[in-house]
């Protein structure tokens, strides 16, 4: 089962295969490169400029592999989770360096060497509130995004952890959102969010403005999105429950 997906340095694709407990490898046609075989179940995977991946979804711990999925000396163990049996999820990396990764209902900022420098969120609905299963993007202006599933909708916050406002609710209209996964960002910081239970892709603006459903299931046969990247050709890669697709923007 694909969940989420990340472009290398070298302009694979990466996807996390969460059942199959690995990282796949693919190059720009889809053709398969390489699997590399993981001892936990991956969540989400971001790339670094130095062409390092970050894996999540084992523990509390976040995995530093080189670009080709090689297992380094790092592994980030990110501290003060108030839910212990969550795994690390989302995870983004800023324009600062800095690592911004999910466990349970909170966000945890990291500097470039793994320490925890900024935490922030508790569980319920409020402006500095989440359910679980978040994930996270970033945008130019090192704004931290987060697409809280459960509660139907994107929050977006400076980069010292304070919420500037709200975006989305739950339903299924336009700009409504049921059980959105992951988010990211183009290069004009719109936020392009995987909205999975609605089987469609959704386009805001970098103030919180619905623009339009990117792409929907009547029109492109989007069957429940997961995973969401760009490529360096600015194609939409999307990871659904069997399949990945490629859209030209």
């Amino acid at each position: 089962m694909p969940i989420s997906l990340a472009v290398t340095a070298d302009g694979d694709i990466v996807v996390t295969d969460y059942n199959k407990r690995c990282l796949q490898f693919l190059d720009k046609d889809f053709s398969l490169k390489q699997k590399v075989k993981l001892r936990y179940k991956p969540e989400y995977v971001a790339a670094l400029t130095n062409g390092d991946l970050l894996v999540t979804g084992d523990g509390h711990l976040i995995h530093v592999l080189d670009k080709h999925g090689r297992r380094g000396a790092r592994i980030f163990h990110v501290t003060g989770a108030l839910a212990k049996v969550e795994t690390t999820k989302g995870i983004a990396v800023d324009g600062l360096g800095r690592i911004v990764v999910t466990i349970g209902y909170q966000v945890f900022v990291l500097s470039p060497i793994g320490d925890v420098i900024l935490k922030f969120g508790d569980k319920g609905q409020g402006q500095q509130q989440f359910d679980s299963f978040l994930r996270v993007a970033v945008n130019s202006r090192n704004q931290i995004i987060v697409s809280d599933c459960s509660n139907g909708n994107l929050k977006i916050f400076n980069p010292a952890g304070l919420h500037l406002f709200t975006c989305g609710s739950l339903g299924s209209g336009p700009g409504q959102l049921y059980r959105p996964y992951s988010v990211i960002t183009d290069s004009e910081d719109n936020i392009i969010l995987a909205d999975c239970y609605n089987r469609r892709v959704s386009v805001f603006s970098r103030d919180g403005t619905f623009i339009r459903h990117l792409l929907t299931k009547e029109g492109h046969g989007l069957n429940s999105p997961t995973g969401l990247t760009l490529t360096d050709d600015l194609d939409l890669v999307v990871s659904e429950n069997k399949s990945i697709k490629m859209f030209h923007l």
